[in-house]
């Protein structure tokens, strides 16, 4: 007899959702978090295009109504990263973390996104020590300074945003012309006196011996280089798959998203589904994590019955 039926591995809103229809069904369900749970959602810092929600709520806030919705279900909320994950003969995967074993019937891979880094000198050397991917996180330690974002999607239009009201100036850094954001967004951070916009820009260096005092940022039209003087960075160019567990189980794509069928969330390995951020997809946006792992945990509770 396997511990639980269902293992879910991340807690952000796919693994969450997954978590409440496969309590719905009467599954002992188990969901794995090596981080906060609420993923992505948590470090939001303010979400406004979630359904329900007339007036903006903080990230944090919504993760934390989700998990509270989640464990009043009776689902278990283990805090714990999973070191390996293998499929013990046609009945059950077995789940390890600090030498403890977990099995599970079936198993549904949610473990979402990390930040993409820039690939630039000194970014490595001085992350911690200037260097961000979480304006939440870490943008009171910037209060009354100047900092930079880099970035043109809705993730650094809100970290600017955020900043502004926290920091001296914020320098908003994108390689194009034009952002990605949404409208409403950039509209608004046009109009916030303390957000400077340097467009058709890229960083190219992070400078500082022991904490960060500028970045080196070149026109992409003239190629120019000029330093940019700065006493934060805080970088949102994108994300990478977190799919360390199962790149040698299942189908993947060249960038490492894993290959999960959009009707039933199956990946190429029978019991193992995937939702969220993690697979292949063409938007990542909350209710679509949202969607995806209502899908994964109706069609788990199909694959078991």
């Amino acid at each position: 007899m396997a511990d639980y039926d269902v293992a879910i591995i991340g807690a952000g809103p796919a693994g969450m959702t997954a978590g409440i229809y496969l309590a719905r069904a009467g599954r002992k369900t188990v969901i794995i978090e090596a981080g906060v749970p609420g993923g992505q959602v948590f470090i939001n810092h303010l979400v406004e295009n979630y359904p329900g929600f007339p007036e903006p709520i903080a990230g944090s806030e919504l993760a934390e109504r989700m998990q509270k919705q989640v464990e009043r279900l009776g689902v278990e909320i283990k805090n714990t990263p999973v070191s390996s994950l293998v499929k013990q003969g046609d009945e059950e995967f077995i789940l390890e973390s600090f030498g403890k074993k977990i099995t599970a019937r079936a198993v549904i891979i949610a473990t979402g996104s990390k930040p993409k880094p820039l690939n630039v000198p000194g970014e490595e050397k001085l992350f911690g020590a200037g260097v961000s991917y979480c304006s939440t996180c870490d943008g009171m330690f910037f209060k009354g300074k100047d900092v930079i974002v880099v970035g043109g999607g809705n993730s650094a239009l809100h970290g600017a945003e955020h900043l502004a009201r926290i920091c001296n100036t914020v320098t908003l850094v994108h390689r194009r012309e034009g952002f990605r954001g949404d409208v409403v967004l950039v509209q608004r951070i046009k109009k916030i006196d303390n957000i400077k916009l340097m467009t058709s820009a890229e960083v190219v260096e992070i400078t500082g011996d022991k904490k960060v005092s500028g970045v080196n940022v070149k026109d992409v039209k003239t190629s120019q280089v000029k330093n940019v003087k700065c006493d934060g960075v805080f970088i949102y160019v994108g994300s990478c798959p977190q799919n360390e567990l199962v790149k040698d189980l299942v189908e993947c794509t060249p960038t490492g998203h894993i290959v999960a069928q959009p009707h039933d969330m199956s990946t190429s390995l029978e019991g193992l589904f995937a939702a969220g951020d993690v697979i292949k997809k063409d938007y990542r946006q909350m209710v679509t994590a949202v969607s995806d792992g209502c899908i994964a945990a109706l069609s788990a509770d199909k694959f078991l019955a």
